[in-house]
Order: structure tokens, then sequence, then C-alpha cells
């Protein structure tokens, strides 16, 4: 009977998913940011480095779970081979290197101003004129932006087109998408200058998550508004889950109560210094858009396409999960440590 009801499928979205569209979002929102925070005269200057050092990170770190999610990395090529320009998929296999090149030279050129080694041979190739610079930076910098872009539009549409899955079909899920991906970078700068801080002023931070959560807080009125008024399958969907199973009930009453702790304690720290209190905030911020991308990808699979009842995941999905999200963030560690000790090494402090 359970089969007739509700016939198990293997998860095609994986946890590595979660962490792909979790780090491309972070460096797409830091790519977004970054073209005005090379204006000397924008609020978002001295975030220019971090904003750089995010950026080239992240981008690296996100194909990487990228292509550990397609099971066999080797069907990357097919993009390539198998033109298909109605899929958002193949879209993205298309901006996505573009997107990832730009963010490390981008990266590159902005830090290695700062690199300074005792081997001549060194400094020379990191001076070499063919490091772009000036106007030629900021074009690629503003090209990077419009790449992150196309980035945000194809990582929400490729899950919003999918009508079998009600909840993902709406077009409010690329812009929750990119207003958590916001959520992360800030809660990500705020970290590091709780942790390494370097006497910014932290009140565009501060000001920046209260607007990123009044814009997340309007999506979400304005979806149960819209949805409400229109009858749309996503809302309908959403209530039905709400009434009839306690695990997506629960769910939901956790990530309003998420949501508003975090508001409490953004509108708290509002006008106060940076203190170590301000790490609860950024690391819930980070948190909620982390959760969002898992319940979006993974937990809506275990609501039935076609049937009734919902799926359960599998355990030994869940007991790799914990694995994959170690080892991107690992890596994202690693790789941040590696140019702050370049940086370190070259008599850079507090960058």
């Amino acid at each position: 009977m359970i089969e007739l009801l509700t016939t198990h499928a293997e998860a095609p979205w994986l946890p590595w998913a979660v962490q792909y569209f979790f780090f491309i979002g972070i460096a797409a929102s830091a790519a977004l940011l970054l073209p005005l925070a090379m204006n000397a005269n924008s609020v978002w200057h001295p975030w220019r480095d971090r904003l750089a050092l995010v950026l080239g990170i992240s981008a690296l770190v996100g194909p990487v779970a990228l292509l550990a999610d397609l099971h066999q990395p080797a069907r990357f090529w097919h993009f390539y081979t198998q033109l298909t320009p109605s899929s958002w998929m193949w879209l993205g296999a298309l901006i996505l290197p573009v997107f990832v090149t730009l963010s490390l030279v981008v990266t590159f050129s902005l830090l290695r101003t700062q690199l300074q080694f005792k081997q001549p041979w060194i400094n020379r190739w990191l001076n070499l004129p063919l490091w772009p610079r000036g106007r030629v930076l900021s074009a690629l910098a503003w090209l990077c932006a419009i790449s992150a872009l196309g980035i945000l539009l194809y990582t929400g549409m490729e899950i919003m087109v999918v009508r079998s899955r009600t909840l993902w079909h709406t077009a409010w899920l690329p812009v929750n998408l990119l207003l958590t991906a916001l959520l992360a970078l800030t809660g990500l700068l705020m970290l590091l200058e709780c942790l390494f801080p370097r006497g910014q002023d932290a009140a565009l931070l501060r000001r920046t998550l209260i607007a990123v959560l009044a814009a997340l807080t309007a999506t979400v009125l304005l979806w149960a508004l819209t949805g409400q008024w229109q009858n749309g399958d996503s809302w309908r969907e959403a209530q039905r889950l709400f009434t009839h199973f306690p695990f997506w009930r629960h769910l939901m009453l956790l990530s309003v109560a998420g949501g508003m702790v975090l508001w409490g304690l953004a509108a708290l720290r509002l006008n106060r210094p940076l203190s170590v209190f301000d790490l609860l905030p950024a690391s819930l911020a980070m948190l909620c858009a982390w959760g969002f991308r898992w319940v979006v990808l993974m937990n809506v699979q275990t609501v039935p396409k076609y049937g009734a009842g919902l799926y359960h995941l599998d355990p030994q999905l869940l007991s790799s999960a914990g694995v994959i999200v170690a080892g991107t963030l690992g890596l994202w560690l690693a790789l941040a440590g590696a140019v702050w000790a370049l940086l370190d090494n070259s008599g850079v402090r507090h960058g």
C-alpha cells in the first residue's frame, strides 16, 4: 500500500547542492557590492579587500561542491557538447565559468598590490602590466557584477521552473535566494570584523542587516498575500503541509521564530559598539541563510510529486551531510587561511 501511495525515489538534489547554492550566493552578493567598494568615496570602500577575499574564495569553493553534486563530474562536459538553450542549467554552465574567472582575476588584482615577497622575481611577476588596474580593473569588477546577476538568476530559475514541485514554483523564490545570500554575506562580514577587528565602523553592516531583514519580511508577506489573492500553487501547498503534517508545521514555525529572534538581535545591537555579542546575530544570519537552502533543496524533496504522505530522507544521506558541510567549510577556511598567511607575511595586518 505504501508503495502504491508514495513510490519512493532517490533524491536528485544532494547536500552538495545546498553548499553550492550557499557559497555561490555569498560570492555573487560580494561581486555585486565590490564595484561600489572600489570607489574611494563609497561607504563600502573600507570593506573592499574583505569583499574581494570573500568573493575569490567563495567563487572557488562553490563550483567544487557543484561538481560533487553531479554524481559523475565528467557530466559537466555534456553541458558544452549538447546545446540546450531552453535549460536554465545549461545557461548556468555558460555563466559560471565566466563568473569564476572574473572573480579570481578581480580578487587577485586587488590583493596583489598588498603582497611583497623577499624574492625579487615574484615581485616583478606581481607587477607585470598584464594584471588589470585602474579603469580596466573597475570595468572587470562591473562585468563580474553583471555575471553575478546571471548566477543569481539561473540558480533561482532552475529551481522555480520545476512545476511538479509546487512549493518551488513561485516567482518569489529567486528573490528570496538573492536576499538570503545578502543576509549570509552581511553575517560573514560582521563575523570577520568581530574575530579580526580593524576598527571599522560596523554601522553600515548593521543597517544592511536591518534592510535585508525588512526586504525578506516584505517578500514573505507578499508571497502570502499574492498566493491568497491569486490562489497560487506554492501558497496552497504550504497551507496543505502546515495543516496536515506536524513536521512541516514545526519547521515553518521554527523559521518564523528564527527570523523574529534575528530581527530582535539586529534591532538591539543597531546603535551599540561592535563587541563579542555581535557574533550571535552574525552567526544566526548565516545559519538562517543556509537553513533556507536546506529546506528548499532537501526538505521539499520529501514531499511526493504525486501521491500521499511524506518521504523520509535517507539516513545515509543525512549522515553524509555533516561530512559534506564540514568538508566544504573546511576548504573555505583553508583557502582563507592561506591567503591570510600570504598577506600577513607580506606585512599586512588586520586585513
